[in-house]
């Protein structure tokens, strides 16, 4: 049985899984990763990969979550520009098409294995934490005079539709762009 990690070594390899996470999900994708390319790189057997996660799918949920961090951290910067529910917006569609660990959530494959997988009412939980989040920036942007006829479940659900415009790239075509200008200035019409 693996040896229990002091916190400081708990934190060195939880990070350094995390890492050897977020370079399989730049390669051949998370799902395609044995948990013993994971644990190699993690320098520790994979009976210790347990110790600190109870599935790959956890540890794809954490790496999710640290991506998460930062994108709310980019959002509530863009929130204090002169335009800033364009520019969140703008940024939801931006980020969802390019930031390299949304690659989990942009393969319909990979987000297949990724929710199979979860607890029951882990989803749930999570879209709901998201659609508190929007609604304390969607506060914050009231606070500072900026009209916003959206809820939080609603801002948050436009990360959906944005995912589903990268899921389905290939139908759009070039028009991918304008049709994401479109919405964008369709949602400001109707809310600023």
């Amino acid at each position: 049985m693996p040896r229990a990690f002091t916190e400081a070594e708990r934190v060195r390899i939880e990070h350094a899984l995390k890492q050897a996470a977020r370079e399989a999900l730049l390669g051949s994708g998370l799902r395609r990763t044995p948990i013993d390319a994971l644990t190699r790189a993690a320098g520790i057997s994979k009976g210790s990969f347990y110790l600190l996660f109870p599935s790959k799918e956890a540890l794809a949920v954490a790496v999710l979550k640290d991506a998460e961090t930062t994108l709310r951290a980019e959002l509530d910067a863009a929130a204090e520009g002169p335009e800033p529910l364009r520019a969140v917006l703008e940024h939801v569609f931006e980020s969802v098409a390019t930031h390299p660990m949304l690659a989990l959530l942009r393969d319909p494959e990979e987000l297949a294995w990724l929710t199979r997988s979860l607890p029951a009412g882990a989803l749930d939980a999570e879209l709901a934490d998201d659609a508190a989040w929007f609604g304390g920036l969607i506060e914050r942007l009231r606070a500072r005079g900026v009209r916003v006829d959206l809820t939080g479940e609603e801002l948050a659900g436009i990360g959906g539709v944005a995912l589903a415009i990268e899921q389905g790239r290939g139908l759009l075509g070039p028009a991918r762009d304008a049709v994401v200008r479109r919405i964008v200035d369709g949602l400001l019409a109707v809310s600023g």
